[in-house]
């Protein structure tokens, strides 16, 4: 809630108002008269916005906003061609572009296959940069209406930032490389040149066309970018250099054209742009089958358009063309996992890495591919080295989580890397959960509490997560927070029908039934539990605690008890519960031989459990096997001498046995070490002993 600001709203007398309007004319009548002179002797106003509009081009390329600041330039050189300052920006500014747009060639070429496939860092967020513009209108509309809005804005910006940190490491990477590239083939170009004067003119024309053609891309001229291309590849072949020169042109000016291809918005122009940069590729490396680069452009195509067989030969050819280039053998390695050739992206991946060992995508995707392979030691090193690499690798860390979790049972060091993951992107609400899976192992159920709170305040209005509902549920109940428990399992038990597993479907009900019991409603208990055996009808707890449930009851219903703990000793005859309630609804019934067998077999599955000693010695008792209910007893005792019934009860063995002098030894030590307890019952005891 806002405070509202004191004295906001005050009100001033006339005579005041009138004052203060003088003092505000005198103030802005000086303001006037100082500017006029401070600026007579400053630049002109021209000069001013001429300076301004420069600094604003700087600004617009050092942000990559490439199309405002050729916009201003184009004004400036409008109105003097030969502006030496606006030319040579204007040059660096299309030089910077151009390395720019290739440097984007790698995010359109796919490599995730979603949940459990290679995660690359390269995501392409277009798709989700569309929805965040469209969100962004929305949310701004209703931002004085709803502060959650504007949260929920923050929250998508954070994550935009953190995405486009992710692509601009594969933009650093893949610029590196075309750098190496290009000064390579203006070494060629020289040596080419050098020859004679008219060879010169000839490489220089092919170099302008293409230059053109990539101009025009960039200022959206499409179709006179597909024909400055087409000019220029009528230029060749040249008399030198053959057909080296000619495959790398055109190889470049099929780069320039399938990148422009994944950013044009008309269809039609789409088809038109990829088409001819997939031509200009064909002609390289018809011309030279070696052509790196050319192949890498068509296999990133196939990928693109899921043919994997293509583009599997495409980066195979690619380094083959060039086996120095790391984003050839890393984009050989995306194909090879994705058709389960693991061993071989395994291979691709570390040749990756041995070129460049600072490329974290190589060393996170290694470590995606040693998983599959079950390699957990190597890829618990791959998935840290990518994080070591960059520290800003939240999904790294999230692998090396899940990997210390599942394969390492450590859920220690899974938490400190899963709070690294939350740290560097905290709306990951898959970390969130499984962070908090991990602290309920640790049985650290506040924290656990706190991640999965966490995790339901990123859901969506109207969406429902029944996990997550039971997860919270389960760490409440556990702090035997009942009443909240409840409420969160119930949210989970009504948005059950999303799952399609009835298995799980149970699982959320059982739970539901378990802390409806436990807030008392044993009927509606009952009927859950009957609900989660429709659902999973072996559920093996769920018959015990109806089990418990019938025998409780008052009058107990002994023969529904029976029948669910003989369904589960039926399905398994070492299941310590089920023998210990078949004891007690047998020791019910009075068929005592029964009830002392199934108490056997529970006291040989936990021998040290003293309550189960507790009811053997009583269905010893109740069927007169007197000097083994002695025998139990004392054993009872010798294990834990504050049971106090157990003095009572042996007590009344020894009187059966007539051995009255330990029956009142036995009770005399209970009123020397509990005075008051069942004091009427011992008094009554001894009087019968000491006649």
């Amino acid at each position: 809630m806002f405070k509202k600001r004191r004295g906001s709203n005050k009100i001033y007398p006339r005579k005041k108002l009138a004052v203060i309007a003088g003092i505000c004319l005198a103030v802005v009548v000086l303001i006037i008269i100082l500017c006029a002179k401070g600026c007579s002797n400053g630049p002109s106003r021209a000069e001013r916005e001429y300076r301004n509009t420069i600094t604003l081009v700087k600004k617009y390329m050092d942000k990559n906003q490439f199309d405002p600041a050729l916009q201003l330039l184009n004004q400036l050189l409008i109105k003097n061609p030969d502006d030496e300052e606006a030319n040579k920006l204007f040059d660096e500014l299309i030089a910077l572009k151009q390395q720019y747009d290739q440097m984007l060639l790698a995010q359109g070429s796919g490599g995730g296959n979603g949940y459990g496939g290679v995660y690359d860092v390269n995501i392409d967020t277009s798709s989700f940069t569309n929805a965040l513009n469209s969100m962004n209108s929305q949310l701004n509309a209703a931002n004085e209406a709803n502060a959650k809005n504007q949260e929920a804005l923050n929250r998508l910006l954070e994550q935009q930032q953190r995405d486009d940190k992710e692509r601009e490491q594969e933009r650093k990477a893949l610029a590196e490389k075309q750098k190496e590239e290009a000064e390579k083939q203006k070494a060629i170009e020289e040596e080419l040149a050098k020859k004679n004067k008219k060879l010169q003119e000839k490489i220089n024309q092919i170099n302008d066309k293409i230059q053109q053609g990539k101009s025009n891309l960039f200022a959206g001229k499409s179709q006179d970018a597909l024909d400055s291309f087409a000019a220029a590849a009528k230029m060749l072949p040249i008399e030198e250099g053959e057909p080296k020169f000619s495959s790398t042109k055109l190889a470049d000016m099929a780069q320039a054209l399938y990148d422009a291809a994944q950013k044009e918005k008309d269809p039609a122009m789409v088809i038109k742009l990829n088409d001819a940069a997939i031509s200009y590729a064909n002609q390289a490396v018809s011309k030279n089958p070696n052509e790196a680069r050319a192949h890498y452009i068509l296999g990133l195509n196939a990928e693109k358009d899921n043919n994997l067989a293509k583009a599997l030969a495409e980066f195979e050819a690619a380094v083959k063309g060039d086996s120095n280039n790391y984003l050839y053998y890393y984009y050989l390695g995306r194909v090879q996992f994705r058709q389960k050739q693991y061993q071989q992206a395994k291979g691709s991946f570390s040749e990756s890495i041995r070129l460049n060992k600072n490329f974290d995508s190589s060393h996170f995707n290694l470590g995606m591919t040693c998983k599959r392979l079950k390699l957990n030691k190597e890829a618990l090193k791959a998935f840290r080295d990518a994080r070591t690499v960059n520290p800003q690798n939240a999904k790294a860390f999230l692998e090396e989580a899940r990997l210390l979790y599942n394969a390492y049972n450590d859920a220690e060091s899974a938490v400190t890397a899963y709070n690294k993951v939350i740290e560097l992107e905290p709306v990951n609400a898959a970390a969130l959960k499984e962070c908090g899976s991990a602290y309920a192992s640790l049985k650290n159920y506040a924290k656990a509490e706190s991640c999965y709170r966490k995790a339901m305040a990123l859901l969506k209005p109207g969406e429902s997560d029944p996990f997550t509902n039971y997860n919270l549920s389960t760490v409440l109940f556990n702090q035997k927070k009942t009443s909240e428990s409840f409420t969160y399992a119930k949210a989970a038990y009504d948005t059950k029908d999303a799952l399609s597993n009835n298995k799980e479907k149970a699982m959320i009900v059982y739970n539901y039934a378990l802390v409806t019991e436990a807030t008392g409603n044993i009927d509606g208990a009952i009927s859950l539990y009957r609900e989660v055996l429709s659902l999973d009808s072996g559920n093996i707890k769920t018959k015990i605690n109806l089990g418990v449930i019938f025998l409780g009851l008052n009058p107990p219903d002994l023969d529904s008890a029976l029948v669910m703990l003989t369904d589960v000793y039926n399905s398994d005859k070492n299941n310590f519960e089920a023998n210990n309630n078949l004891g007690s609804v047998y020791l019910s019934k009075k068929e005592y031989d029964k009830a002392i067998v199934f108490f056997q077999n529970a006291l040989k599955i936990r021998p040290k459990d003293n309550v189960v000693r507790f009811n053997l010695a009583k269905a010893y008792a109740e069927s007169s096997q007197f000097e083994n209910a002695k025998v139990t007893y004392i054993a009872v005792l010798e294990q834990d001498s504050t049971v106090w019934d157990a003095y009572i009860e042996v007590a009344k063995v020894c009187i059966a046995l007539k051995d009255t002098v330990s029956a009142e030894g036995y009770l005399v030590a209970l009123q020397t070490k509990k005075p008051e307890f069942k004091k009427a019952q011992v008094d009554q005891l001894l009087a019968t002993v000491r006649q």
